[in-house]
């Protein structure tokens, strides 16, 4: 085989600069290609090396240099252009490239994969290729030495040296502050610059924000793909910054598109001596990075770590503020719960996507509290200028004191690893559960979840030895979707501070768009204790770092209000509309009767009533115990004779009454006494049980027996 056919197969093609790029926002502007002219150009290659002809009318020239630093070494990269002045194609198997150093080392060329095809140029044509090779981690461009070499069969070697590139001492390929740089595409040029750059406090590091420009100044459209960031300390030190996309740049001529890249860099390193590397991937098997540009990084603006109840945020995917709404201690158990509401705000112009917050309050500048994140179950991202509302919490002993809190918020990257992104605190630490009056509606305002709160009354139940005090709650979907009723914790709380933990109480099933659901919440507490002070705190139930859902134990609790309580609801004395919600319970007309039988005496109660159902209600418990009697009371001593005991259900299976006006049942009780007393009082009375306690509800004189008693209840109302 011939040295010119080895030669042959060794050039690897020519190839046209694609560009990859991650842009956070796109400008189109024709007007920025003329004025980019107007704006100090970095030092080019081509005013300090001169063409090489290869004909009279054609020539080769370097047009861009390049290095990166790699994994022991760096790489060199050069842009040549050729161009075919003359009539006839020009066939580049005909010519070498070597690179050697000043002092005697070689270093092998390499054509760009994109290259590889391109053996030959039209007449009157130009075409870029790019070369690279590896050289040593401390060779400066000026150290290198470029040969163009044609194959001469008269010459020794059978090749000839047409000429050569070289560096002055004080060549940089840097491109300096407020200057560009122009990329070479074939028949395009795009010019290059850093518009911007800030960095500020991020924890233990810093994080850098540039704002890069490409500005298509030729008559082709481009396209940018698969290139990378990297800032260069003044140590050297190579971090990567990140775009937010990474789809392919296209700009059409006379437009330009801007890259937001962000940096995360220690802090411990000085911030001047920067540089951002740009670099495209070669392609082919092997990874290479090819360096397309250095840049040097000036810091306009450097942001304050100090901590305030607001601080802006930029990452890869976008710009934020964030917010601190309040820091509440609230009862938990034998613990207490330091809660806050922490808003994140899209300040972008574009969607972004939730940075996923971390970090721990901070008692008295000593204390580290690990904090818990909730989820947002209905949040996938943040509308331009949208906002979304994130609950923290952590436990700490109810007994502890401190002075001052703050939160260290970080930006949690996975399980092992989160950074530090800024401090929040409130002038008046601590805020006061907020105190609502009994008629003042409570909000839950968390997305796919929205309802409202609101207390209808309070139930006192009695046995022998304590009492169950009741608040009973509505619930109100604002969603315009059926959703499950919010899981809330509760408890009691009177002015000394005296804590009692609700049972909750609520039926099963999901809740329409303006419907409703019942809860209960209720407490056990001594028989002579003074409920007239008691306030209910509510909250939204948490599990871990969830809000709770299904039958799964709460761990803690947000968004707390607390209600000061209506007096105990009183008795209805008339038997219209006794509250019984979602229902309400009217005797029209009363017929009792005794049956003598042979081990005493049967009563029955044949009535005549309403049972009006308010449908609003689709959740609410379906337990509950009613208990109808009659009650002879002697008015000399006062004792208390029962002769009719009948426990009644709502829609239920045994002696229920069922919804609908004018309806009738007919109630029986066997009595152990014989005959009727007729010097007692006697009161039809209705009782609800609550856990063996029970509250009178209604009641009403039964003025005579054996009498069909009808009652005009309006006017005992009255």
């Amino acid at each position: 085989m011939s040295r010119k056919s080895k030669t042959s197969k060794a050039l690897l093609g020519v190839a046209a600069f694609m560009l990859a790029s991650a842009p956070i926002y796109t400008v189109s502007s024709p007007a920025f290609a003329a004025s980019t002219q107007s704006l100090p150009k970095a030092t080019s290659v081509t005013n300090v090396v001169k063409p090489v002809y290869i004909s009279a009318k054609s020539y080769i020239n370097l047009v861009d240099v390049a290095l990166k630093p790699t994994e022991g070494g760096q790489i060199a990269s050069f842009t040549l252009s050729i161009f075919n002045g003359d009539a006839k194609e020009l066939d580049l198997t005909n010519y070498w490239f070597r690179l050697a150093g000043k002092a005697g080392s070689t270093y092998p060329l390499k054509l760009s994969v994109a290259d590889a095809k391109t053996t030959k140029i039209a007449p009157y044509s130009k075409n870029y290729i790019t070369l690279y090779a590896n050289v040593g981690q401390s060779i400066k461009l000026t150290d290198l030495i470029f040969k163009l070499v044609k194959f001469d069969f008269s010459t020794t070697n059978y090749e000839k040296t047409i000429g050569t590139f070289t560096f002055p001492t004080n060549f940089t390929n840097v491109v300096g502050t407020g200057s560009y740089k122009v990329l070479y595409f074939n028949n395009t040029q795009v010019n290059t610059k850093i518009l911007s750059s800030t960095i500020g406090a991020s924890g233990d590091n810093n994080l850098a924000t540039i704002n890069f420009v490409y500005n298509n100044v030729g008559k082709n459209t481009v396209t940018l793909s698969k290139y990378k960031y990297y800032i260069q300390t003044a140590e050297g030190i190579m971090y990567e910054a990140t775009p937010s996309e990474t789809e392919d740049l296209v700009i059409a001529p006379l437009n330009r598109k801007e890259v937001k890249l962000t940096a995360s860099v220690p802090s411990s390193l000085k911030t001047s001596g920067w540089k951002l590397v740009v670099t495209r991937d070669n392609g082919g098997d092997t990874a290479i990075e090819l360096p397309v540009g250095a840049y040097q990084i000036t810091f306009g603006q450097t942001a304050s770590p100090a901590a305030s109840d607001q601080f802006s945020y930029t990452n890869a995917e976008g710009t934020y503020q964030i917010s601190l709404l309040q820091i509440v201690r609230q009862p938990w158990e034998t613990q207490d719960i330091l809660t806050a509401r922490i808003r994140i705000s899209n300040k972008g112009k574009e969607a972004a996507k939730l940075p996923n917050l971390a970090g721990y309050f901070y008692l008295d500048n000593k204390v580290q509290l690990d904090f818990k994140t909730i989820a947002l179950g209905n949040q996938i991202g943040l509308n331009a200028n949208g906002y979304v509302d994130v609950d923290v919490y952590a436990k700490l002993p109810a007994n502890y004191t401190f002075q001052s809190v703050k939160l260290i918020i970080n930006n949690k990257v996975d399980d092992k690893t989160s950074t530090k992104i800024g401090e929040l605190t409130k002038a008046s630490s601590l805020a006061q559960i907020p105190v609502y009056d009994a008629d003042q509606s409570y909000t839950i305002a968390r997305d796919g979840s929205k309802m409202t709160g609101l207390v209808n009354m309070v139930n006192i139940y009695k046995s022998t030895t304590s009492k169950i005090y009741t608040a009973q709650v509505t619930l109100t979907n604002e969603e315009s979707r059926t959703i499950n009723p919010v899981k809330l914790v509760g408890f009691f709380k009177n002015d000394n501070g005296e804590i009692f933990p609700a049972t909750v109480t609520v039926g099963t099933g999901q809740v329409n768009p303006k419907n409703k659901a019942l809860i209960n919440f209720s407490t056990n507490v001594p028989l002579d204790y003074n409920t007239s002070n008691l306030r209910l705190i509510i909250g939204e139930a948490v599990t871990d770092t969830n809000y709770t859902t299904g039958t799964d134990a709460a761990d803690a609790y947000v968004n707390a209000v607390a209600f000061n309580l209506p007096q105990d609801y009183g008795v209805n004395t008339s038997y219209k509309d006794v509250i019984l919600t979602p229902y309400k319970f009217t005797i029209n007309k009363i017929t009792p009767q005794v049956f003598a039988q042979a081990s005493g005496q049967e009563v029955q109660l044949v009535l005549n009533y309403n049972l009006i159902k308010d449908t609003s209600y689709n959740v609410f418990a379906t337990d509950r115990k009613l208990l109808m009697t009659v009650e002879g009371t002697d008015p000399d001593d006062g004792a208390v004779y029962t002769y009719f005991s009948k426990e009644i259900t709502l829609e239920g299976e045994n002696d229920a009454l069922v919804v609908g006006t004018n309806k009738s049942i007919t109630l029986k009780s066997t009595s152990e006494y014989n005959g009727i007393d007729g010097s007692l009082k006697y009161n039809v009375r209705l009782y609800e049980i609550v856990q063996g306690a029970k509250k009178l509800i209604a009641e009403r004189p039964l003025d005579a027996w054996f009498t069909e008693l009808t009652w005009n209840t309006d006017a005992a109302n009255s």
